[in-house]
């Protein structure tokens, strides 16, 4: 929507580190359902000319909650404190079903990966 109005500067506000982190880079995304997401949200940056992102936590995130429910179009009464809202995983990731075309590169977790006796744990 800031694309198509035209609009050169964007602050990011996200009540999740991690995903900040991802964004500029310091993390990386290992999960390949989710690097789709990355991949889409970095190219949507090179849309604007200036990008600022700030962490708010997540004590601190109504208004990032209420920007989030806009852009999903789900509204909370105001007097509702907690809503649960099930959520069933797709076959696609959006950004795949609006037309947009991602390559992602993701490496399988083999047999000799370290991380293998970590993941059957979990």
């Amino acid at each position: 929507m800031l694309v198509e109005l035209g609009i050169q500067s964007v602050e990011i506000l996200g009540d999740s580190m991690l995903v900040l982190k991802q964004i500029v880079g310091e993390y990386k995304c290992l999960s390949p359902s989710l690097a789709v997401y990355l991949v889409a949200a970095r190219n949507l940056l090179t849309e604007f000319r200036e990008a600022t992102w700030e962490h708010i936590p997540g004590e601190e995130n109504f208004a990032t909650n209420e920007l989030a429910q806009v852009a999903t179009e789900i509204q909370m009464p105001k007097d509702c404190v907690q809503r649960i809202i099930k959520i069933r995983k797709k076959s696609l990731p959006s950004v795949l079903t609006s037309g947009m075309e991602i390559d992602v590169n993701s490496a399988a977790i083999t047999e000799d990966d370290w991380r293998n006796p970590i993941m059957t744990y979990l």
